[in-house]
Protein backbone atom coordinates (compact mmCIF):
# COMPACT_ATOMS: atom_id res chain seq x y z
CA UNK A 1 0.00 0.00 0.00
CA UNK A 2 1.36 3.38 -1.03
CA UNK A 3 -0.71 6.38 0.05
CA UNK A 4 0.41 9.97 -0.31
CA UNK A 5 -0.16 11.61 3.13
CA UNK A 6 -0.66 15.14 1.85
CA UNK A 7 -3.87 16.41 3.40
CA UNK A 8 -4.97 20.00 3.88
CA UNK A 9 -7.66 19.65 6.57
CA UNK A 10 -9.35 17.16 8.85
CA UNK A 11 -11.72 15.98 6.09
CA UNK A 12 -8.81 14.98 3.85
CA UNK A 13 -7.02 13.48 6.85
CA UNK A 14 -10.09 11.34 7.50
CA UNK A 15 -10.19 10.38 3.81
CA UNK A 16 -6.60 9.08 4.08
CA UNK A 17 -7.48 7.24 7.28
CA UNK A 18 -10.35 5.52 5.47
CA UNK A 19 -7.94 4.57 2.67
CA UNK A 20 -5.57 3.04 5.19
CA UNK A 21 -8.45 1.15 6.74
CA UNK A 22 -9.84 -0.43 3.55
CA UNK A 23 -7.31 -0.13 0.72
CA UNK A 24 -4.83 -3.00 0.31
CA UNK A 25 -3.38 -2.26 -3.15
CA UNK A 26 0.16 -1.36 -4.11
CA UNK A 27 -0.57 1.62 -6.32
CA UNK A 28 -0.04 5.08 -4.86
CA UNK A 29 -3.19 7.09 -4.19
CA UNK A 30 -2.93 10.85 -4.76
CA UNK A 31 -5.39 13.64 -3.99
CA UNK A 32 -5.65 16.64 -6.31
CA UNK A 33 -8.05 19.51 -6.88
CA UNK A 34 -10.41 19.01 -9.79
CA UNK A 35 -11.90 22.44 -10.49
CA UNK A 36 -10.51 25.47 -8.62
CA UNK A 37 -13.80 27.34 -9.11
CA UNK A 38 -16.07 24.37 -8.49
CA UNK A 39 -18.02 23.92 -5.26
CA UNK A 40 -20.07 20.82 -6.05
CA UNK A 41 -19.39 17.25 -4.98
CA UNK A 42 -18.16 16.02 -8.36
CA UNK A 43 -14.98 13.99 -8.43
CA UNK A 44 -12.86 12.04 -10.90
CA UNK A 45 -10.67 8.97 -10.35
CA UNK A 46 -7.87 8.55 -12.87
CA UNK A 47 -6.00 5.28 -13.33
CA UNK A 48 -2.38 5.22 -14.46
CA UNK A 49 0.21 2.49 -14.54
CA UNK A 50 1.70 3.65 -11.24
CA UNK A 51 -1.11 5.28 -9.26
CA UNK A 52 -4.71 6.32 -8.73
CA UNK A 53 -5.40 10.04 -8.70
CA UNK A 54 -8.58 11.23 -7.01
CA UNK A 55 -9.53 14.76 -8.06
CA UNK A 56 -12.38 16.53 -6.32
CA UNK A 57 -13.91 19.99 -6.22
CA UNK A 58 -13.96 19.87 -2.41
CA UNK A 59 -12.37 17.88 0.38
CA UNK A 60 -15.71 16.14 0.87
CA UNK A 61 -15.79 15.05 -2.77
CA UNK A 62 -12.30 13.57 -2.30
CA UNK A 63 -13.76 11.48 0.52
CA UNK A 64 -16.53 10.28 -1.79
CA UNK A 65 -13.83 9.37 -4.30
CA UNK A 66 -12.06 7.26 -1.68
CA UNK A 67 -15.20 5.22 -1.05
CA UNK A 68 -15.76 4.71 -4.77
CA UNK A 69 -12.14 3.62 -5.23
CA UNK A 70 -12.62 1.10 -2.41
CA UNK A 71 -15.78 -0.17 -4.10
CA UNK A 72 -14.08 -0.55 -7.47
CA UNK A 73 -10.73 -2.05 -6.50
CA UNK A 74 -11.47 -3.77 -3.18
CA UNK A 75 -15.01 -4.94 -3.95
CA UNK A 76 -16.43 -3.43 -0.76
CA UNK A 77 -19.76 -1.62 -0.52
CA UNK A 78 -21.39 -0.12 2.56
CA UNK A 79 -25.08 -0.93 2.38
CA UNK A 80 -25.89 -1.93 5.94
CA UNK A 81 -25.50 -0.14 9.26
CA UNK A 82 -23.17 -2.61 10.89
CA UNK A 83 -20.70 -3.87 8.29
CA UNK A 84 -19.39 -3.64 4.76
CA UNK A 85 -20.35 -6.17 2.10
CA UNK A 86 -18.03 -7.98 -0.31
CA UNK A 87 -18.97 -7.88 -3.98
CA UNK A 88 -17.08 -8.89 -7.10
CA UNK A 89 -14.10 -6.63 -7.77
CA UNK A 90 -14.86 -4.48 -10.80
CA UNK A 91 -11.45 -2.91 -11.20
CA UNK A 92 -10.64 0.53 -12.53
CA UNK A 93 -8.76 0.77 -15.81
CA UNK A 94 -9.96 4.14 -17.05
CA UNK A 95 -11.41 7.37 -15.71
CA UNK A 96 -14.38 7.20 -13.33
CA UNK A 97 -16.53 10.31 -12.93
CA UNK A 98 -18.67 10.76 -9.84
CA UNK A 99 -21.64 13.04 -10.54
CA UNK A 100 -24.49 13.73 -8.10
CA UNK A 101 -27.98 14.26 -9.52
CA UNK A 102 -28.78 16.85 -6.85
CA UNK A 103 -26.61 19.34 -4.97
CA UNK A 104 -28.43 18.63 -1.69
CA UNK A 105 -28.77 15.06 -0.41
CA UNK A 106 -29.66 14.35 3.18
CA UNK A 107 -31.37 12.53 6.02
CA UNK A 108 -33.78 14.20 8.44
CA UNK A 109 -33.97 13.25 12.14
CA UNK A 110 -36.61 14.90 14.30
CA UNK A 111 -36.80 12.89 17.53
CA UNK A 112 -34.26 10.03 17.46
CA UNK A 113 -31.70 10.52 20.24
CA UNK A 114 -30.04 7.10 19.81
CA UNK A 115 -26.47 8.31 19.36
CA UNK A 116 -24.90 5.00 18.22
CA UNK A 117 -27.62 4.70 15.58
CA UNK A 118 -27.19 8.32 14.46
CA UNK A 119 -23.44 7.78 14.18
CA UNK A 120 -23.99 4.69 12.03
CA UNK A 121 -26.46 6.55 9.83
CA UNK A 122 -24.01 9.42 9.42
CA UNK A 123 -21.20 7.04 8.53
CA UNK A 124 -23.06 4.89 6.02
CA UNK A 125 -24.80 7.96 4.57
CA UNK A 126 -21.47 9.64 3.83
CA UNK A 127 -20.05 6.42 2.40
CA UNK A 128 -22.91 6.47 -0.09
CA UNK A 129 -22.83 10.13 -1.04
CA UNK A 130 -25.16 12.02 1.31
CA UNK A 131 -23.92 15.50 2.24
CA UNK A 132 -26.40 16.77 4.82
CA UNK A 133 -27.93 15.81 8.16
CA UNK A 134 -31.03 17.67 9.38
CA UNK A 135 -32.02 17.91 13.06
CA UNK A 136 -34.70 19.64 15.05
CA UNK A 137 -33.20 22.22 17.42
CA UNK A 138 -34.13 20.16 20.46
CA UNK A 139 -32.56 16.99 19.06
CA UNK A 140 -29.42 18.91 18.11
CA UNK A 141 -29.05 20.07 21.70
CA UNK A 142 -29.28 16.45 22.85
CA UNK A 143 -26.80 14.90 20.39
CA UNK A 144 -24.44 17.60 19.09
CA UNK A 145 -21.63 16.98 21.58
CA UNK A 146 -21.35 13.35 20.50
CA UNK A 147 -21.93 13.87 16.77
CA UNK A 148 -20.00 17.06 16.01
CA UNK A 149 -16.57 15.41 15.64
CA UNK A 150 -18.02 12.82 13.27
CA UNK A 151 -19.86 15.48 11.26
CA UNK A 152 -16.83 17.77 10.96
CA UNK A 153 -14.35 15.17 9.78
CA UNK A 154 -16.75 14.13 7.01
CA UNK A 155 -17.50 17.69 5.93
CA UNK A 156 -21.24 17.16 6.29
CA UNK A 157 -23.57 20.17 6.36
CA UNK A 158 -26.05 20.54 9.21
CA UNK A 159 -29.57 21.89 8.82
CA UNK A 160 -31.50 22.86 11.95
CA UNK A 161 -35.22 23.43 12.18
CA UNK A 162 -38.24 21.20 11.94
CA UNK A 163 -41.14 21.59 14.37
CA UNK A 164 -39.01 23.40 16.96
CA UNK A 165 -40.89 26.65 17.32
CA UNK A 166 -42.26 26.06 20.81
CA UNK A 167 -38.85 24.92 21.97
CA UNK A 168 -37.15 28.06 20.64
CA UNK A 169 -39.78 30.33 22.20
CA UNK A 170 -39.28 28.63 25.54
CA UNK A 171 -35.51 29.14 25.26
CA UNK A 172 -36.05 32.78 24.30
CA UNK A 173 -38.06 33.23 27.50
CA UNK A 174 -35.30 31.64 29.56
CA UNK A 175 -37.37 28.53 30.31
CA UNK A 176 -35.29 25.40 30.82
CA UNK A 177 -36.65 22.65 28.59
CA UNK A 178 -34.92 19.38 27.86
CA UNK A 179 -34.63 18.18 24.30
CA UNK A 180 -36.24 14.91 25.39
CA UNK A 181 -39.36 16.71 26.63
CA UNK A 182 -39.63 18.65 23.37
CA UNK A 183 -39.15 15.46 21.35
CA UNK A 184 -41.93 13.69 23.25
CA UNK A 185 -44.18 16.66 22.60
CA UNK A 186 -43.44 16.60 18.87
CA UNK A 187 -44.21 12.88 18.65
CA UNK A 188 -47.47 13.18 20.58
CA UNK A 189 -48.63 16.07 18.39
CA UNK A 190 -49.08 13.56 15.58
CA UNK A 191 -51.83 11.74 17.46
CA UNK A 192 -53.28 14.70 19.31
CA UNK A 193 -51.96 13.78 22.77
CA UNK A 194 -50.70 16.45 25.15
CA UNK A 195 -47.56 16.24 27.24
CA UNK A 196 -46.35 18.46 30.06
CA UNK A 197 -44.19 20.33 27.54
CA UNK A 198 -46.98 20.93 25.01
CA UNK A 199 -49.44 21.99 27.70
CA UNK A 200 -46.98 24.47 29.18
CA UNK A 201 -45.97 25.85 25.78
CA UNK A 202 -49.22 26.06 23.83
CA UNK A 203 -48.70 27.86 20.55
CA UNK A 204 -50.76 28.73 17.51
CA UNK A 205 -49.02 29.49 14.22
CA UNK A 206 -51.42 32.38 13.64
CA UNK A 207 -50.47 34.05 16.94
CA UNK A 208 -46.72 33.68 16.43
CA UNK A 209 -46.82 35.01 12.87
CA UNK A 210 -48.53 38.19 14.06
CA UNK A 211 -46.25 38.74 17.05
CA UNK A 212 -43.20 40.76 15.96
CA UNK A 213 -41.61 40.61 19.40
CA UNK A 214 -41.87 36.82 19.61
CA UNK A 215 -40.45 36.47 16.11
CA UNK A 216 -37.49 38.67 16.95
CA UNK A 217 -36.73 36.70 20.09
CA UNK A 218 -36.71 33.44 18.14
CA UNK A 219 -34.50 34.96 15.43
CA UNK A 220 -31.96 36.04 18.05
CA UNK A 221 -31.84 32.52 19.47
CA UNK A 222 -31.31 31.03 16.01
CA UNK A 223 -28.52 33.47 15.20
CA UNK A 224 -26.77 32.45 18.42
CA UNK A 225 -26.93 28.77 17.38
CA UNK A 226 -25.37 29.55 14.01
CA UNK A 227 -22.65 31.74 15.51
CA UNK A 228 -21.71 28.94 17.89
CA UNK A 229 -21.19 26.26 15.24
CA UNK A 230 -20.05 26.82 11.62
CA UNK A 231 -21.26 23.38 10.45
CA UNK A 232 -24.81 24.78 10.56
CA UNK A 233 -25.38 25.79 6.96
CA UNK A 234 -29.16 25.98 6.72
CA UNK A 235 -32.19 26.86 8.84
CA UNK A 236 -35.52 25.23 8.01
CA UNK A 237 -37.88 26.19 10.83
CA UNK A 238 -41.41 24.96 10.24
CA UNK A 239 -44.76 26.07 11.64
CA UNK A 240 -46.32 23.88 14.30
CA UNK A 241 -47.73 20.65 12.90
CA UNK A 242 -51.34 21.85 12.72
CA UNK A 243 -53.27 22.58 9.56
CA UNK A 244 -54.31 26.18 9.04
CA UNK A 245 -58.09 26.57 8.85
CA UNK A 246 -60.68 29.25 8.27
CA UNK A 247 -59.67 32.91 8.16
CA UNK A 248 -56.13 32.33 9.39
CA UNK A 249 -55.18 30.35 6.30
CA UNK A 250 -55.60 33.42 4.11
CA UNK A 251 -52.58 35.11 5.62
CA UNK A 252 -50.62 32.07 6.77
CA UNK A 253 -48.30 31.51 3.81
CA UNK A 254 -47.59 35.22 3.33
CA UNK A 255 -46.77 35.77 7.02
CA UNK A 256 -44.71 32.61 7.32
CA UNK A 257 -42.61 33.45 4.25
CA UNK A 258 -42.12 36.98 5.58
CA UNK A 259 -40.76 35.52 8.82
CA UNK A 260 -38.23 33.37 6.96
CA UNK A 261 -37.10 36.42 5.01
CA UNK A 262 -36.52 38.34 8.25
CA UNK A 263 -34.55 35.40 9.56
CA UNK A 264 -32.39 35.35 6.44
CA UNK A 265 -31.72 39.07 6.75
CA UNK A 266 -30.67 38.66 10.38
CA UNK A 267 -28.27 35.81 9.59
CA UNK A 268 -26.75 37.71 6.67
CA UNK A 269 -26.48 40.84 8.81
CA UNK A 270 -24.55 38.83 11.39
CA UNK A 271 -22.02 37.87 8.71
CA UNK A 272 -23.15 34.23 8.63
CA UNK A 273 -23.24 32.14 5.46
CA UNK A 274 -26.39 30.28 6.44
CA UNK A 275 -29.29 29.72 4.08
CA UNK A 276 -32.94 29.86 5.12
CA UNK A 277 -35.83 27.97 3.56
CA UNK A 278 -39.55 27.82 4.14
CA UNK A 279 -41.50 24.59 4.04
CA UNK A 280 -44.53 23.92 1.87
CA UNK A 281 -46.33 21.27 3.88
CA UNK A 282 -49.91 20.02 4.16
CA UNK A 283 -49.94 19.88 7.96
CA UNK A 284 -53.07 18.07 9.09
CA UNK A 285 -53.66 17.33 5.37
CA UNK A 286 -54.44 20.97 4.67
CA UNK A 287 -54.36 21.77 0.95
CA UNK A 288 -54.40 25.46 1.82
CA UNK A 289 -50.90 25.12 3.29
CA UNK A 290 -49.59 23.12 0.31
CA UNK A 291 -50.89 25.09 -2.64
CA UNK A 292 -49.58 28.52 -3.61
CA UNK A 293 -52.95 29.99 -4.61
CA UNK A 294 -51.34 32.92 -6.47
CA UNK A 295 -49.29 33.90 -3.43
CA UNK A 296 -46.12 35.86 -4.14
CA UNK A 297 -43.05 33.68 -3.64
CA UNK A 298 -40.42 34.32 -1.01
CA UNK A 299 -36.77 35.20 -1.41
CA UNK A 300 -36.06 32.17 0.81
CA UNK A 301 -35.45 28.67 -0.55
CA UNK A 302 -38.29 26.14 -0.72
CA UNK A 303 -38.70 22.72 0.93
CA UNK A 304 -41.66 20.85 -0.55
CA UNK A 305 -43.07 18.22 1.83
CA UNK A 306 -46.26 16.50 0.74
CA UNK A 307 -47.43 14.13 3.50
CA UNK A 308 -49.84 11.34 2.61
CA UNK A 309 -48.76 9.99 -0.77
CA UNK A 310 -50.00 6.69 -2.10
CA UNK A 311 -46.56 5.14 -2.60
CA UNK A 312 -47.98 2.34 -4.73
CA UNK A 313 -48.42 4.94 -7.49
CA UNK A 314 -46.31 7.73 -8.92
CA UNK A 315 -48.57 10.75 -8.32
CA UNK A 316 -51.15 9.00 -10.52
CA UNK A 317 -54.14 9.15 -8.19
CA UNK A 318 -56.37 12.21 -8.30
CA UNK A 319 -55.35 13.17 -4.78
CA UNK A 320 -51.62 12.88 -5.44
CA UNK A 321 -51.90 14.50 -8.88
CA UNK A 322 -53.08 17.63 -7.12
CA UNK A 323 -49.93 17.58 -4.99
CA UNK A 324 -47.73 17.12 -8.06
CA UNK A 325 -49.37 20.10 -9.73
CA UNK A 326 -48.69 22.13 -6.61
CA UNK A 327 -45.04 21.07 -6.62
CA UNK A 328 -44.65 22.06 -10.25
CA UNK A 329 -46.33 25.40 -9.57
CA UNK A 330 -43.94 26.22 -6.72
CA UNK A 331 -40.94 25.04 -8.75
CA UNK A 332 -41.85 27.20 -11.75
CA UNK A 333 -42.63 30.23 -9.60
CA UNK A 334 -39.22 30.57 -7.93
CA UNK A 335 -35.58 30.59 -8.98
CA UNK A 336 -34.42 29.74 -5.45
CA UNK A 337 -33.14 26.34 -4.34
CA UNK A 338 -35.98 23.81 -4.39
CA UNK A 339 -35.75 20.63 -2.30
CA UNK A 340 -38.21 17.73 -2.03
CA UNK A 341 -38.83 16.16 1.38
CA UNK A 342 -39.72 12.45 1.23
CA UNK A 343 -40.81 9.81 3.76
CA UNK A 344 -39.11 6.65 2.52
CA UNK A 345 -37.82 5.74 6.01
CA UNK A 346 -40.72 7.06 8.08
CA UNK A 347 -42.18 4.35 10.29
CA UNK A 348 -45.14 6.55 11.19
CA UNK A 349 -46.16 7.38 7.63
CA UNK A 350 -45.39 3.90 6.26
CA UNK A 351 -46.13 2.09 9.56
CA UNK A 352 -44.69 -1.24 10.67
CA UNK A 353 -46.28 -2.76 7.55
CA UNK A 354 -43.16 -1.17 6.12
CA UNK A 355 -42.93 -1.38 2.31
CA UNK A 356 -39.76 -1.63 0.30
CA UNK A 357 -39.89 1.25 -2.20
CA UNK A 358 -36.92 0.60 -4.46
CA UNK A 359 -38.67 1.23 -7.78
CA UNK A 360 -40.72 4.12 -6.41
CA UNK A 361 -37.55 5.82 -5.13
CA UNK A 362 -35.77 5.45 -8.47
CA UNK A 363 -38.81 6.77 -10.36
CA UNK A 364 -39.31 9.66 -7.97
CA UNK A 365 -35.71 10.76 -8.26
CA UNK A 366 -35.86 10.87 -12.03
CA UNK A 367 -39.19 12.74 -11.92
CA UNK A 368 -37.87 15.31 -9.44
CA UNK A 369 -34.69 15.75 -11.42
CA UNK A 370 -36.65 16.29 -14.64
CA UNK A 371 -38.83 18.84 -12.80
CA UNK A 372 -35.71 20.88 -11.99
CA UNK A 373 -35.48 20.18 -8.27
CA UNK A 374 -32.14 20.87 -6.58
CA UNK A 375 -32.21 18.48 -3.66
CA UNK A 376 -33.90 15.61 -1.83
CA UNK A 377 -34.00 14.72 1.85
CA UNK A 378 -35.40 11.55 3.41
CA UNK A 379 -37.11 11.51 6.80
CA UNK A 380 -36.15 8.78 9.27
CA UNK A 381 -38.83 8.17 11.93
CA UNK A 382 -38.77 5.36 14.53
CA UNK A 383 -41.62 3.12 15.52
CA UNK A 384 -44.47 4.86 17.29
CA UNK A 385 -44.67 4.11 21.02
CA UNK A 386 -47.98 2.27 20.51
CA UNK A 387 -46.23 -0.22 18.22
CA UNK A 388 -43.30 -0.70 20.57
CA UNK A 389 -45.66 -1.91 23.29
CA UNK A 390 -47.13 -4.73 21.18
CA UNK A 391 -45.90 -8.31 21.83
CA UNK A 392 -45.51 -9.06 18.12
CA UNK A 393 -43.08 -6.12 17.77
CA UNK A 394 -40.41 -7.34 20.17
CA UNK A 395 -38.07 -8.50 17.39
CA UNK A 396 -38.94 -5.74 14.91
CA UNK A 397 -35.65 -3.99 14.03
CA UNK A 398 -36.87 -0.71 12.52
CA UNK A 399 -33.32 0.66 12.22
CA UNK A 400 -32.27 -2.07 9.80
CA UNK A 401 -35.57 -2.13 7.91
CA UNK A 402 -35.73 1.62 7.26
CA UNK A 403 -32.17 1.46 5.98
CA UNK A 404 -33.24 -0.81 3.13
CA UNK A 405 -35.06 2.14 1.56
CA UNK A 406 -32.57 4.74 2.73
CA UNK A 407 -29.54 3.11 1.13
CA UNK A 408 -31.33 2.88 -2.22
CA UNK A 409 -32.29 6.54 -1.80
CA UNK A 410 -28.72 7.66 -1.01
CA UNK A 411 -27.03 5.82 -3.87
CA UNK A 412 -29.75 6.64 -6.41
CA UNK A 413 -28.95 10.34 -5.98
CA UNK A 414 -25.77 9.77 -8.03
CA UNK A 415 -25.45 9.05 -11.73
CA UNK A 416 -24.93 5.42 -12.79
CA UNK A 417 -24.60 3.91 -9.30
CA UNK A 418 -25.89 0.38 -8.72
CA UNK A 419 -27.48 -0.66 -5.44
CA UNK A 420 -30.19 -3.31 -5.51
CA UNK A 421 -28.09 -5.97 -7.28
CA UNK A 422 -25.42 -5.57 -4.57
CA UNK A 423 -27.97 -5.64 -1.77
CA UNK A 424 -30.14 -8.59 -2.84
CA UNK A 425 -29.82 -11.83 -4.76
CA UNK A 426 -31.97 -12.19 -7.90
CA UNK A 427 -34.57 -14.21 -5.98
CA UNK A 428 -34.75 -11.60 -3.23
CA UNK A 429 -34.95 -8.81 -5.82
CA UNK A 430 -38.09 -10.44 -7.18
CA UNK A 431 -39.55 -10.74 -3.68
CA UNK A 432 -38.70 -7.09 -2.98
CA UNK A 433 -40.62 -6.02 -6.09
CA UNK A 434 -43.64 -8.05 -5.01
CA UNK A 435 -43.50 -6.62 -1.48
CA UNK A 436 -43.39 -3.12 -2.95
CA UNK A 437 -46.40 -3.74 -5.20
CA UNK A 438 -48.60 -4.95 -2.34
CA UNK A 439 -47.33 -3.35 0.87
CA UNK A 440 -47.02 0.15 -0.61
CA UNK A 441 -50.82 0.16 -0.95
CA UNK A 442 -50.90 0.46 2.85
CA UNK A 443 -49.87 4.11 2.54
CA UNK A 444 -53.02 5.26 0.75
CA UNK A 445 -55.10 4.17 3.75
CA UNK A 446 -52.74 5.76 6.25
CA UNK A 447 -53.39 9.11 4.59
CA UNK A 448 -57.17 8.65 4.38
CA UNK A 449 -57.43 7.44 7.98
CA UNK A 450 -55.04 10.06 9.40
CA UNK A 451 -54.15 10.27 12.24
CA UNK A 452 -54.93 6.56 12.68
CA UNK A 453 -53.41 4.05 10.28
CA UNK A 454 -54.05 0.54 8.96
CA UNK A 455 -52.13 -1.02 11.84
CA UNK A 456 -54.48 0.60 14.37
CA UNK A 457 -57.72 -0.88 12.89
CA UNK A 458 -60.16 1.91 13.74
CA UNK A 459 -62.24 2.31 10.54
CA UNK A 460 -65.01 -0.31 10.26
CA UNK A 461 -66.27 1.09 6.94
CA UNK A 462 -62.93 0.17 5.31
CA UNK A 463 -62.85 -3.33 6.80
CA UNK A 464 -63.53 -5.37 3.60
CA UNK A 465 -60.91 -3.53 1.52
CA UNK A 466 -58.23 -3.59 4.19
CA UNK A 467 -58.77 -7.27 5.00
CA UNK A 468 -58.43 -8.09 1.32
CA UNK A 469 -55.12 -6.23 1.23
CA UNK A 470 -53.90 -7.98 4.38
CA UNK A 471 -54.76 -11.37 2.89
CA UNK A 472 -52.65 -10.52 -0.17
CA UNK A 473 -49.81 -9.55 2.14
CA UNK A 474 -50.15 -12.77 4.09
CA UNK A 475 -50.13 -14.90 0.96
CA UNK A 476 -47.08 -13.15 -0.49
CA UNK A 477 -44.97 -13.60 2.61
CA UNK A 478 -45.40 -17.39 2.63
CA UNK A 479 -42.06 -17.72 0.84
CA UNK A 480 -39.41 -20.43 1.26
CA UNK A 481 -35.63 -20.06 1.37
CA UNK A 482 -35.48 -16.47 2.51
CA UNK A 483 -32.07 -14.81 2.54
CA UNK A 484 -30.65 -11.88 4.42
CA UNK A 485 -31.07 -8.97 4.49
CA UNK A 486 -34.74 -9.82 3.89
CA UNK A 487 -35.18 -12.88 6.10
CA UNK A 488 -35.74 -11.17 9.45
CA UNK A 489 -37.58 -8.30 7.78
CA UNK A 490 -40.08 -10.68 6.17
CA UNK A 491 -40.50 -12.65 9.39
CA UNK A 492 -41.30 -9.41 11.20
CA UNK A 493 -43.79 -8.43 8.52
CA UNK A 494 -45.51 -11.79 8.89
CA UNK A 495 -46.09 -11.13 12.58
CA UNK A 496 -47.36 -7.61 11.90
CA UNK A 497 -49.74 -8.79 9.18
CA UNK A 498 -51.14 -11.51 11.42
CA UNK A 499 -51.70 -9.16 14.37
CA UNK A 500 -53.19 -6.43 12.17
CA UNK A 501 -55.51 -8.90 10.47
CA UNK A 502 -56.81 -10.13 13.82
CA UNK A 503 -57.50 -6.55 14.90
CA UNK A 504 -59.50 -5.81 11.76
CA UNK A 505 -61.44 -9.05 12.00
CA UNK A 506 -62.44 -8.09 15.54
CA UNK A 507 -63.97 -4.76 14.46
Amino acid sequence: MNIQPDYKNEIEQFAFEELERFYTGDKQVIFEQLNPSGNGDEYVINYTENNYVIRGNTSRSLLYGVYKLIEKVEGLVFLELEKEKKIGIQGLTSTYEGKPKFSRRGNVFETIDDIPFLNRMLDVGTKNGLNEVFFTFFLWDEVKEALLPEIKKRGIDVTLGGHSLRYLLAKAKGVSVSGKAAADGAVNDLVGEETEFTSANALKNHDFLQDEKAQQSVIEVIVSYCEAEPVIRRISLWPEDVGAKGEEVKLFITQYMAFTEKLQQALTGAGLQVEVEHIVYNAGLSWEMLERKEQQVSSANVLYAYWGRNYSQSYASQRDQRAWESLMDWRSSTDKQFTVFEYYSDHFMLSELFPLLFKRIATDIENYKEAGCDGMVNLVVPLHKVAKAQPHMKQYDYQQYQQLNNIVFARSLWEDVETVSYLLSPAMQQLAEEIEQIFAQNTQYNAIFFPSRVVEAKNPEAKPDVLELLKKMEHLLQQAQLEEPLQHYVESLQRVVQATKLSWEAL
